[in-house]
């Protein structure tokens, strides 16, 4: 009985190794996902307790990675959608093309709006 990964994760053949690779492969996802958000929520704490001792204000610290990251996978989903309708089946990579088109665009504004606020000032 010859078994391959795509057979294993589709669940077609069940057995006792396909079933532990899965479970592990699970958990495995979990703990990157908590530890991603762990990591994320500890900078930004530490990041805003530094510029409370340097006598800063402490808003200045508001980061936009959730915004940059909603950019990312609708960029990502719309080129997927985008290139499923191109015959060839670049999906992925017009997916990837259009989530780097959108960070970047999405800085691009961001720091003209920046430049304008510093040019009021």
């Amino acid at each position: 009985m010859k078994t391959n990964l795509l057979s294993i994760l589709l669940f077609e053949q069940t057995n006792f190794m396909g079933s532990f690779f899965i479970v592990v492969l699970f958990i495995l996802v979990l703990l990157t996902i908590a530890a991603i958000f762990y990591l994320y929520i500890s900078s930004k704490t530490k990041e805003r307790l530094a510029l409370i001792e340097k006598g800063m204000d402490p808003n200045l610290a508001r980061g936009d990675f959730l915004t940059q990251v909603s950019i990312i996978s609708g960029g990502f989903a719309f080129g997927l959608i985008a290139g499923d309708k191109i015959p060839f089946g670049y999906g992925p990579l017009v997916g990837i093309i259009l989530a780097a088109v959108g960070v970047v665009s999405y800085n691009i504004i961001k720091r003209k709006k920046m430049e304008k606020r510093s040019g009021k000032l």
